[in-house]
């Protein structure tokens, strides 16, 4: 059964009730407190909600927050905070490797500071005349691949790949240089904007990925 770690006072520790300086342990009885799952993955880690993040100071943070966090540090402990190092210890490695990634970043920022923010994310939709691109490409790859040999279709993906990615991540400076009160209109064109280069470049991985099981042999089969 899963457990509950709500407090009906996050200010308090959960053990002995006293005032909380910090949210991660409690000063008075040294025990860990609980990370709510409402709780974005950029607070858990201590970072600014930004699309841009200094990549070293995410893994040092991670570091820390593993370490305090770590079951093996609390299998002595009972079994309340056995669960909550368990629960910390996961939600942790799951902001990591979120975060680490600046696509799976990006996708998530939207998510969350979006509008109609929800656990499922936002799926953005491309315009016709980019998916009938991407299904031409698709089918002129797929030519290619059984004409010339795969290796020449995949150098082409993988250019216009690096192209679409230099393009979301350009986007995304671009979107954390918008200066606060900027006009609301102006800023939902650039995040409209960045989600169509995030959704372009997954119709772009989907057919690498769909190009490589097309061209892969079966075990024990040969080329």
């Amino acid at each position: 059964m899963a457990h509950s770690f709500a407090r009906v006072d996050p200010s308090l520790c959960w053990n002995c009730r006293e005032s909380l300086s910090e949210s991660d342990l409690c000063t008075s009885c040294v025990k860990i407190q609980p990370i709510g799952h409402e709780t974005d993955f950029f607070s858990i880690l201590g970072l600014p909600v930004r699309l841009t993040i200094d990549l070293s100071e995410l893994t040092e943070r991670f570091h820390a927050k593993s370490r305090l966090f770590h079951p093996d540090y609390h299998r002595l402990e009972d079994g309340k905070e056995q669960d909550i190092s368990l629960n910390n210890a996961a939600l942790v490695n799951q902001a990591f490797k979120t975060l680490r990634d600046p696509f799976e970043r990006a996708l998530y920022y939207l998510d969350l500071t979006g509008p109609h923010h929800s656990p499922q994310g936002q799926k953005t939709a491309l315009p016709p005349d980019l998916l009938m691109e991407i299904m031409e490409l698709k089918e002129s790859l797929e030519e290619q691949a059984e004409s010339e040999g795969a290796a020449g279709a995949f150098q082409r993906l993988s250019g216009k790949i690096r192209e679409a990615e230099a393009a979301v991540l350009e986007k995304m400076a671009e979107l954390d240089g918008i200066p606060e009160g900027t006009d609301r209109a102006l800023l939902l064109s650039f995040r409209a904007s960045l989600g169509r280069g995030l959704e372009y470049r997954k119709y772009l991985k989907s057919i690498e990925r769909d190009l490589k099981t097309r061209t892969t042999p079966a075990r024990g089969q040969t080329v």
